[in-house]
């Protein structure tokens, strides 16, 4: 497989990406930000395997199971956290599908927990009504079906760096507001929240 420029640019902003989720994570509760930076970690891998020429490979054992983590988060941020056993589950299940696709050298077994991870992170969102890791959700969809079509190129890595960013958006938080108060002594102090 060729590398060219754009896919060379692809790697730095999934390497990027992969970094700011890392990041961002921080503000995140701990079952959402484990699993965030271990998905982080394992595209940070892709990234790194793409410019020397290990992108299809690395991409069928990685893929699945960042995908997994992603979902495991979204669960933990929008639904409610998987217990232990389930989640061990889920990533053991995700790396079997991903040690399957390589094994047998073909794509279809890694990307069944790829396709079940998207269509879960966007049932978790829309659970909690949030746009972007709705958004998030389609594009480590459309992370997949990009993989089925033209293997670990420019298209997969970004449709995987949008995929980590939209779930490691933060949450908003309400700006402070001041009471309203006749009392002399309450005007003035701030909300907690």
């Amino acid at each position: 497989m060729a590398i060219d420029s754009l896919d060379m640019f692809a790697a730095a902003t999934l390497f990027a990406a992969a970094i700011g989720a890392w990041t961002l994570a921080g503000s995140l509760r701990v079952h959402a930000r484990l699993y965030l930076r271990f998905a982080a970690m394992l595209v940070a891998a892709l990234a790194v395997a793409m410019p020397l020429g290990l992108g299809d490979a690395a991409a069928l054992l990685l893929l699945p199971l960042a995908g997994g983590a992603l979902m495991i988060s979204a669960l933990a941020r929008f639904a409610r956290p998987l217990p232990v056993f389930a989640a061990s589950l889920a990533l053991m299940l995700s790396l079997a599908g991903g040690i399957g696709g390589l094994l047998s050298g073909y794509v279809v077994p890694a990307l069944g927990p790829v396709m079940f991870a998207g269509l879960t992170i966007i049932a978790a969102a829309l659970n909690g009504i949030t746009v972007i890791p709705i958004l998030a959700g389609a594009a480590l969809l459309a992370a997949g079906l990009v993989f089925l079509e033209q293997g670990a190129r420019a298209g997969l890595l970004f449709f995987c760096a949008a995929a980590l960013m939209g779930l490691a958006k933060p949450p908003r938080r309400p700006k402070d507001q001041l009471l309203r108060s006749n009392s002399s002594a309450l005007r003035g102090q701030r909300a907690r929240s």
